[in-house]
């Protein structure tokens, strides 16, 4: 009887021990963290520098009146295409005007008697200095009529260059001079976005770097190469201005408009890149988190790195970690050097 009573304590002993082991295994697997990992390749990395721009015309003109007058009729509104020589606006040139007849007159007049005195001469009548003085005359009324001709387009305000009309600082009945502009014209075939950049960064921008504008109000982007680089700094805010010729058949841009530009400065070939996230710190220490398989199974693996440029959500590690390493993505927030991982199908 007592030995039937020890081998059954031994069996029980036994079972009990065999089912410990089966469930510390599965603590075993329930401790394994779920992770994400990604192979290392080597890849470009492009940094870019963000600012603000607005679209310029190179030909954009204002428009001043050659005299002082009042504003008689204006025959063009903002928004409006014009050409070369179209007439803008009509000043009051009334007493101009009247000069202008009175010397037409006195021309026709001038005229009659040199050609009178013209033909006497011819037949020998009349002297040499009555012909003279009658031509004198002819010739200075046609001087003075060229003159008053020519003031007297002065009240008239005509486009100089072919465009649009971006302004109109003008009101009927006002007078206006030569001090102010009244009308601005620009030319859409000759547009530029322009914008500054931080001093920072001048010797890293140059006119062979590539540049993206985006034009928000047209939900529509140009990709281009920069064309001026200023190498003057302005003192007030410490940057450097750039310029970007838009090529023409671009629909709906105009000058004004606000463009974000974003400027390729810095483009690296073969690169190790990662997201900024899986790049931890402590005790001014750099690390990631890499996935090994050892005999035992998966483990997160600690490895120090250096860091270089970043943009983005991208940072360039230059040492560290090597093509073939499963990066951990997702899931290391809370691993350590060893920790048993479990690698999760994207």
């Amino acid at each position: 009887m007592k030995f039937q009573l020890s081998v059954l304590a031994l069996l029980l002993f036994v079972t009990a021990c065999g089912n410990g082991g089966q469930e510390n295994g599965e603590d075993e697997n329930r401790r394994s963290t779920p992770v994400y990992v990604s192979e290392i390749q080597p890849s470009t990395f492009k940094h870019y520098i963000n600012v603000q721009g607005d679209v310029e015309s190179d030909k954009t003109i204002m428009i001043t009146p050659k005299t002082s007058a009042t504003v008689e009729e204006i025959l063009v509104r903002a928004g409006q295409q014009v050409n070369k020589g179209d007439i803008l606006a009509k000043l009051d040139g009334e007493i101009t005007r009247n000069q202008l007849n009175q010397a037409e007159t006195q021309l026709e007049l001038a005229k009659t008697l040199f050609e009178r005195q013209q033909n006497l001469r011819e037949q020998n009548i009349g002297s040499e200095v009555e012909f003279l003085q009658a031509k004198t005359q002819y010739e200075s009324a046609q001087s003075q009529l060229a003159s008053l001709k020519e003031q007297y387009e002065y009240y008239t305000i005509r486009a100089t260059i072919s465009g649009t009309v971006d302004r109109v600082d003008l009101k009927v009945g006002e007078t206006v001079g030569p001090t102010l502009p009244v009308f601005q014209i620009s030319n859409s075939d000759a547009l530029k976005v322009t914008t500054e950049v931080s001093e920072a960064y001048i010797t890293r921008v140059n006119e062979t770097d590539s540049v993206e504008i985006t034009f928000p109000s047209l939900n529509s982007s140009v990709k281009k190469q920069l064309d001026v680089v200023s190498k003057a700094i302005n003192p007030s805010n410490r940057t450097f201005g750039v310029e970007i010729y838009l090529p023409g058949g671009v629909e709906g841009i105009r000058p004004n408009m606000m463009a974000r530009v974003s400027i390729n400065d810095t483009k690296l070939e073969e690169q190790i890149v990662v997201p900024v996230n899986t790049v931890q710190q402590a005790n001014d220490i750099r690390y990631v988190f890499v996935a090994e398989q050892t005999e035992n199974g998966w483990i997160a693996k600690n490895k120090e790195v250096t860091t270089g440029l970043n943009y983005g959500n991208t940072l360039v590690v230059t040492g560290g970690l090597q093509t073939g390493d499963l990066l951990i993505t997702s899931g290391y927030a809370n691993l350590s050097d060893g920790s048993a991982i479990s690698i999760q199908e994207n």
